[in-house]
């Protein structure tokens, strides 16, 4: 895998921890809210230069507020008025997320909340917000010497137009990012990215003595959690100054557990260094798509169960949630499964006797994802012919190996033993008996 150059330039906890607070909801209203302060100190400053004047003669004169009072009445009512818009729009997005919770899954969340638009939307109204209680708060009706700020105020009228502007375009995109669809295009257009960063350039396969546990060194996590990224410019980095060879035992996504087996090394290293490590693996208390393809396969193999919950019973949604799986599954095929992948770094120089990754296998998340989806589906014949589909369309790629192909013969024998146990209608099993037909035997 090719290392990005903007890994090495910036510390890694803080890139994390950057992609972290940006994907916040609170993170564009609070930096938008702050820039309102920027902005009005500007205008003030600009107005003591005579703005109001220079722009008089430029502009309309009716756009121009000439009276003191009726500036501050229009302010008042846009604060009132924006503070009110701002309340109902969170409290949509609340709402939405409550149902998406209840309806698809809990771990879906992170990707709704980190829709840019809403974050820009929401921080236009605090912006603006802030702007005119500053206005008012600056506003001098009492000295006479001093110009009304006409054109600070119309900046702060256009800013309320420009709200209820939004809030227009804000109830479409919150009524279209509450469909099933445009959640699991977004989950599989993440899911589809983290696979790509996943591309590793070469497979390698273990040196015939790399098995004998007692010339390496077993090194445990000392914190619990999931584990969301590895810091692999900086590992390497250490590989290479200390001339050391590290096997990482546990994938990426997987829960670890505090004293649990976490990397080996071929030789014994102080406490220092293996703390210093340590620290290169980063931890998150949540599972999400963008952290790992396996979150994705997961958050959407649970739409689909949920779709099949008797509370909900939506199989044309689980029947969606199958279709994006294949295509993500197909993606799965094309990278490689050794026991080690060979990493480069942005100066070609190979690594791959340094440093040894464990990865989840396509065997793995098929079985997870068709696991839970025959237990709760193996009664509905569309959802069991769809996922025949999925399988037969894996079967017949180009790049699919044999031993890919006896994954997925595998799991259709399984499927053949559930449909003879549940589909007591004899129509209904000659039915998927007929897809079976289709099905490739290796």
């Amino acid at each position: 895998m090719k290392l990005n150059k903007k890994f090495i330039k910036l510390p890694y906890l803080f890139q994390y921890s950057y992609e972290k607070i940006t994907t916040s909801i609170a993170f564009y209203p609070i930096l938008m809210a702050g820039l309102s302060f920027f902005l009005i100190a500007l205008m003030f400053y600009m107005e003591s230069r005579g703005l109001t004047g220079w722009m008089g003669e430029r502009i309309p004169s009716f756009l121009l507020i000439k009276s003191w009072d009726v500036a501050q009445s229009i302010l008042n009512v846009l604060i009132g008025s924006l503070i009110s818009l701002m309340v109902f729009s969170f409290s949509m997005v609340m709402v939405v997320l409550n149902n998406a919770a209840s309806n698809f899954s809990p771990r879906v969340l992170p990707t709704i909340i980190a829709d840019r638009f809403h974050q820009l939307v929401l921080g236009t109204y605090l912006a603006s917000i802030t702007y005119c209680i500053l206005m008012v708060l600056n506003l001098t009706p009492s000295q006479d010497k001093i110009p009304l700020p006409g054109f600070s105020v119309l900046v702060g009228i256009n800013l309320g137009i420009i709200c209820l502007l939004l809030f227009v375009f804000f109830i479409h995109s919150i009524s279209v990012s509450i469909q099933v669809g445009t959640i699991l295009e977004t989950l599989k257009s993440a899911t589809l990215s983290s696979l790509e960063r996943s591309d590793f350039s070469k497979e390698i396969e273990h040196p015939e003595n790399f098995d004998h546990r007692n010339q390496w060194y077993t090194h445990t996590a000392d914190r619990t959690g999931y584990l969301a990224h590895l810091n692999l410019p900086h590992i390497l980095k250490i590989t290479e100054e200390e001339d050391l060879i590290f096997k990482i035992v546990k994938p990426q996504s997987r829960f670890i557990r505090e004293g649990e087996s976490l990397f080996l090394c071929n030789k014994k290293i102080d406490e220092e260094l293996q703390s210093t490590i340590l620290n290169k693996f980063i931890f998150s208390s949540s599972e999400k798509a963008t952290d790992h393809y396996a979150n994705g396969f997961k958050q959407i193999t649970e739409i689909a169960l949920k779709a099949m919950s008797p509370g909900i019973n939506d199989p044309g949604t689980a029947l969606i949630a199958i279709d994006y799986l294949s295509l993500l599954f197909e993606k799965k095929m094309r990278l490689p499964e050794g026991n080690g992948v060979a990493i480069q770094d942005e100066n070609k120089n190979d690594f791959s006797s340094r440093l040894w990754l464990c990865i989840v296998t396509f065997e793995e998340l098929l079985s997870d994802s068709l696991t839970s989806l025959r237990l709760y589906c193996k009664h509905d014949v569309m959802v069991m012919q769809r996922i025949v589909s999925l399988l037969q369309f894996l079967s017949s790629r180009p790049h699919c190996s044999t031993a890919q192909r006896q994954i997925i013969q595998k799991e259709i024998d399984i499927l053949k033993v559930d449909a003879k146990e549940e589909l007591a209608n004899p129509s209904d099993y000659k039915k998927l008996m007929d897809c079976f037909e289709g099905s490739t035997s290796v």
